[in-house]
């Protein structure tokens, strides 16, 4: 299931950016491995390394289902209007304006569904999945940004 999450990410990354499918590829390979190598120290470290199967199954489906979601919605939204790094109001289609609030939806509810599977594997409150979420997306923006270089500057 990693495997087609991995190669369902990297065809997904590659319709709202101009990145090749082989740079989309890595980086969700080493996101993926991120997140599963984070996940076994956390549950390690909470002495729940036996729910490490069960957990990286919950989290890397979750991910797969509200890719194989997102993918049409992307597709029907088109490039994002940008200009010098910065979005061109005017350039917005009304179709970009109706998917809008669709992709926040959609958004908070793959936050939900993932912070609930992270409050069973690791006995958190839902608050505790939330803010162990956003803190996994400050770490891998962090490393990324380390590894790859600031983006759009």
């Amino acid at each position: 299931m990693a495997v087609a999450c991995i190669i369902v990410q990297a065809v997904a990354r590659t319709i709202p950016a101009l990145i090749g499918l082989g740079e989309s590829l890595l980086s969700a390979l080493f996101e993926t491995l991120l997140l599963l190598a984070a996940l076994r120290l956390v549950l390690r470290a909470r002495d729940l390394g036996s729910r490490f199967v069960q957990a990286a199954s919950g989290l890397v489906g979750c991910n797969l289902i509200f890719t194989l979601i997102n993918i049409p919605v992307a597709l029907a939204f088109g490039k994002i209007p940008l200009e010098a790094g910065r979005l061109v109001p005017e350039q917005v289609t009304p179709t970009q304006m109706l998917l809008s609030p669709l992709i926040l939806a959609l958004g908070i509810w793959q936050l939900a569904a993932t912070a609930n599977v992270l409050r069973h594997s690791l006995n958190l409150s839902f608050a505790g999945g939330i803010a162990l979420i956003f803190g996994w997306i400050v770490l891998l923006s962090l490393l990324l940004s380390l590894i790859v270089g600031p983006q759009g500057g």
